[in-house]
C-alpha cells in the first residue's frame, strides 16, 4: 500500500516514463524533463506539474476497517483514494525561428508516449507506488481554455503548449488502526429434542 509520499511518487513515475520514451529524441538529456511549475521551467524542456488533488469517496468493499496484512493482530482503516490532475508543458530556449517547432515536437511526443499506455508501467513506478495492489491509471484529459488560464494564474508568461493528464487509483494508507476481534477457534452446540418430535 502506498504511503503519504504517493502524490510525489506519481509525479516521479510520470517523469521516469517520459524520460525513457523521449530521450534522446526529441529531448537530448533526461535532466531536461522534471517536476516543475510551468511558469518557471528553469532548464527543463518538459515540465510535469500536479495542479489538482481530489479525494475519491470509497463506498465499496474497501470502506471501514479491514484486516491488516502486515499485522494479523490489528485492523487498519481503509486507505484514502486520490485522483490527481497533472499539467505537461513543453519549453524551448531556442531562437524564435526554431522555438515553436521544438515545443510542438516535444509536446507531440509526450502526448504519444502517455496516450499509448492505460496505466503507468511497473518498471517506472517510484517508491511505495511500486507496491501498489492495483494499476495506477493514466488518461489524457480535456483541458478547457478557461482552466488552462487559471492554471497559469494570469501570469505575464506566455502559455506554453500543454495538456492535462488524470491519474487515478492512487491510494494512501491510513495510520488509524485497532486491535482485531479474536477469531472463533471452536464452537459447541447443544441440541434439545422438540416435544412434538418425541410424540412421533
Amino acid at each position: 500500500m502506498s504511503d503519504y509520499t504517493a502524490i510525489f511518487e506519481v509525479g516521479e513515475s510520470i517523469v521516469n516514463m517520459l524520460r525513457d520514451r523521449m530521450v534522446p529524441e526529441p529531448i537530448a538529456k533526461k535532466e531536461h524533463i522534471g517536476l516543475c511549475e510551468p511558469q518557471s521551467p528553469e532548464d527543463f524542456q518538459l515540465t510535469v506539474w500536479i495542479y489538482n488533488i481530489e479525494m475519491v469517496k470509497d463506498t465499496g468493499a474497501r470502506a471501514g476497517f479491514q484486516p491488516d496484512p502486515e499485522n494479523p493482530a490489528q485492523e487498519r482503516f481503509s486507505p484514502m483514494q486520490l485522483r490527481l490532475q497533472l499539467l505537461v508543458s513543453a519549453h524551448s530556449k531556442a531562437p524564435a525561428i526554431q522555438k515553436y517547432a521544438d515545443e510542438y515536437r516535444i509536446i507531440g511526443r509526450a502526448l504519444q508516449a502517455l496516450r499509448d499506455v492505460p496505466s503507468i508501467p511497473q518498471e517506472f513506478l517510484a517508491g511505495s507506488l511500486a507496491n501498489a495492489a492495483e494499476p495506477v491509471l493514466i488518461e489524457i484529459k480535456k483541458l478547457e481554455s478557461e482552466e488552462l488560464s487559471r492554471i497559469w494564474n494570469n501570469s505575464n508568461k506566455t502559455v506554453k503548449p500543454s495538456f492535462a493528464v488524470t491519474v487515478s487509483q492512487v491510494y494512501i494508507r491510513s495510520e488509524r488502526v485497532r486491535t482485531a476481534a479474536p477469531r472463533v477457534a471452536s464452537a459447541e452446540f447443544n441440541t434439545v429434542p422438540r416435544k412434538d418430535a418425541a410424540r412421533k
